[in-house]
């Protein structure tokens, strides 16, 4: 099974409170109050737990404030009293987008998906009448979020629906193009799902689960070369404990090394430069300390007319030896 399935190596609904909570701490540190900023030490979270209760205690019909204390206790891992306090907040100002978006990202971090579909589809009932809604970034995120929830509840359709909205709202969001590949995908949309990971990938050249999926999609197809070098991108990236772009690495060394295959671009070169440059690219993209393998791939990208291509090799091969000139003047020459 593809990974693809996963939505993202990184749990969303971790990521997408994380994201959430560190904006709100961030904020908490330096505007909520001086003392916090005086006492900030050892534990930073905790200290604004205990500061914003405190300012929750005098001032218990503030909603906003109970946003604030609701956001630093999940970032605190406290999430049953998050809950509470998302809940005493909507009992301030019913219908609170930020309070049920809040909810909804706890919900999805329980995995509880048929709950989080009832939050998302009321924060989008609230933002999307407004004049300005395809302006809102909260909307976006409530697409973004609801497309997601319904991936993992298998309703395919209605997440590329929502997923399509949030694109709408926010043409480069990486993250939507990549959920939009893993929907189609389990929808048979081979060209869809080819589509927008290639999409994901040109906004985010190094997302690490787009180039595993995309590089799935290059070996079905036979392309080695193309599939090893975005396993090695996802490699050189993927999040800790994620070792499946290294085992795909792992495979196509079987089939020979990098060594091997340098040795094999150099035979080959003369004869046979597209076979040449497959090996070469393949050899360094196994091991990128192999700087000729990606001299002989450079070299072969602007003899076979791909000059992009020839940059993009010339610029790694700078990143192992920076003091390569040929690499330098190849750069410079193609950059202009």
């Amino acid at each position: 099974m593809r990974f693809g399935s996963d939505i993202r190596w990184l749990d969303v609904a971790l990521k997408s409170v994380v994201a959430l909570l560190l904006v709100a701490l961030i904020y908490l540190a330096y505007t909520v109050t001086a003392y916090q900023l005086q006492e900030r030490r050892a534990q930073p979270a905790s200290r604004a737990v205990d500061n914003l209760i405190e300012a929750v205690r005098e001032n218990p019909d503030d909603a906003e404030l109970r946003l604030l204390l609701a956001e630093a206790l999940a970032a605190s891992g406290r999430l049953r009293e998050a809950v509470e306090q998302f809940n005493a907040a909507l009992e301030i100002h019913p219908d609170h987008p930020s309070a049920l978006s809040g909810l909804a990202l706890v919900a999805m971090y329980q995995g509880e998906w048929e709950t989080a579909e009832e939050y998302w589809l009321t924060v989008i009932d609230q933002l999307g009448g407004s004049e300005y809604a395809m302006l809102d970034t909260r909307l976006e995120v409530a697409y973004y979020q609801l497309g997601v929830t319904y991936i993992e509840l298998g309703r395919y359709e209605d997440a590329v629906a929502y997923l399509r909205e949030a694109l709408r709202i926010r043409r480069s969001a990486s993250d939507t193009h990549y959920a939009l590949s893993v929907a189609y995908g389990r929808l048979g949309s081979d060209s869809n799902q080819r589509l927008y990971l290639q999409n994901a990938i040109m906004f985010d050249p190094i997302m690490p689960e787009a180039n595993y999926d995309f590089g799935l999609l290059l070996l079905e197809e036979g392309d080695i070369a193309g599939a090893a070098e975005h396993f090695r991108t996802s490699a050189d990236h993927a999040p800790p404990g994620r070792d499946e772009p290294r085992d795909e690495l792992a495979k196509i060394a079987a089939e020979g090394s990098a060594t091997e295959r340098l040795e094999r671009a150099r035979s080959l070169r003369p004869a046979d430069p597209e076979g040449a440059l497959a090996e070469a690219r393949i050899a360094f993209a196994l091991d990128r300390g192999l700087a000729e393998a990606g001299r002989i791939a450079a070299e072969l990208h602007e003899e076979l007319g791909n000059p992009e291509s020839a940059l993009v090799t010339w610029r790694k091969v700078l990143e192992i030896d920076p003091n390569d000139e040929t690499a330098s003047a190849a750069v410079e020459r193609l950059r202009d």
